[in-house]
């Protein structure tokens, strides 16, 4: 557990310039451009061999007449997991640096890492990140199933066991084995005999029988629900802990690799009447995790749901952090509410700025 009343004495807010970041990687670019259009420093994190999009290409630095690029301060690590060395940690420090929690964040370092030696501030609630897994070595009981059940938010069937498919399902599994080990797989089946035969197919991936057993163990013990043939929604939206105000900042989807991984997003507008139903599984996710995980959600959070045929927006996974969606501004949402596009990153930087002046930024880190 980190003891974030001893890290905030660490900082300087009164004096110092704030240093906002992460991995470079997922959302860097838009934290960090946000950052920037707030007024404070931006900082990445960047693996060797991963730098230059950070390090050159997006670097600021004066161009003729023009202030140009959004990463003003790289850290170049041979792996990720040295961001917890202590001279890291000192040099983050040193910035006054806020570290914004993304996927990559959670893949790349792992909770246990997160929770306990990341000594560092991280804006929103880092015990509620974990949530989000439903299975391998980091599943929750109380994870963001648990939590959209308790909410009454509405999801595709859910089956048991893989005896009660009798119609296509998909099998919620991550990969188990690699780098990418929390990455997703969704493979569909139609029955128990397509089930077995999908997860002998995943276990032959496995090089040694300790690797083969994880896959195994990680598939069977993942939730299986229905297969619902629609367009997939996803709802990006933002908790104001300072306001006590919920905001839609977008919708977008997606588009895959044919391995499943994520390729591209494209921005999209909801039909205006279902804008209500949308808001209202936000509010009732925010409410459910202020009971079971206190404060609750902190910052950005996204829905991915499902259109089904009766026109109900179904979720199926749950993001408890910054999404990979850097189109938002793209879509109308935050110009109705602000009356100008504002991107997730910049959204975030403006939390951490009122946080500041009001004197709360306790409220808003972990």
């Amino acid at each position: 557990m980190i003891d974030v009343k001893n890290l905030l004495s660490s900082y300087n807010f009164k004096v110092l310039p704030v240093s906002i970041g992460s991995l470079a990687s997922h959302s860097m670019l838009d934290i960090a451009r946000g950052a920037k259009d707030e007024g404070f420093r931006s900082l990445t994190l960047c693996k060797k061999g991963r730098e230059q999009t950070y390090d050159k290409y997006f670097k600021t630095r004066t161009r003729g007449k023009e202030n140009i690029g959004c990463i003003d301060e790289s850290i170049v690590l041979n792996d990720w997991k040295e961001i917890i060395k202590e001279d890291i940690l000192k040099k983050l420090i040193k910035f006054n640096t806020i570290i914004i929690p993304h996927r990559s964040l959670e893949v790349y370092l792992g909770y246990d890492i997160i929770e306990n030696s990341l000594k560092v501030l991280l804006f929103g609630n880092r015990q509620l990140l974990r949530a989000e897994e439903r299975t391998g070595p980091y599943k929750i009981e109380k994870n963001q199933d648990y939590l959209v059940r308790l909410a009454n938010i509405p999801t595709p069937k859910k089956f048991t066991t893989p005896n009660e498919i009798d119609r296509p399902a998909i099998v919620k599994a991550t990969k188990a084995i690699g780098e990418r080990h929390f990455s997703r797989e969704f493979p569909i089946v139609n029955s128990l005999e397509e089930y077995e035969e999908k997860c002998k197919e995943v276990v032959r991936r496995g090089k040694t029988e300790e690797e083969r057993k994880a896959i195994e163990d990680n598939f069977r013990f993942a939730p299986i629900e229905e297969y619902i043939r629609g367009e997939k929604i996803n709802l990006n939206f933002f908790y104001s802990k300072i306001y006590d105000e919920l905001e839609l900042l977008g919708t977008d989807t997606r588009l895959q690799f044919p391995n499943g991984e994520e390729l591209a997003h494209i921005p999209l507008s909801l039909r205006e009447s279902l804008l209500e139903k949308a808001l209202e599984m936000g509010k009732k996710m925010v409410e459910i995790t202020k009971k079971i995980f206190p404060p609750g959600i902190i910052g950005p959070f996204a829905l991915q749901t499902i259109a089904d045929e009766n026109e109900n927006l179904l979720v199926y996974d749950v993001s408890f952090r910054i999404p990979g969606s850097p189109d938002t501004e793209i879509t109308p949402y935050t110009k109705y509410l602000y009356g100008h596009p504002v991107s997730f990153g910049r959204r975030i930087a403006k939390e951490i700025k009122d946080a500041i002046l009001l004197s709360r930024i306790e409220e808003v880190v972990s």
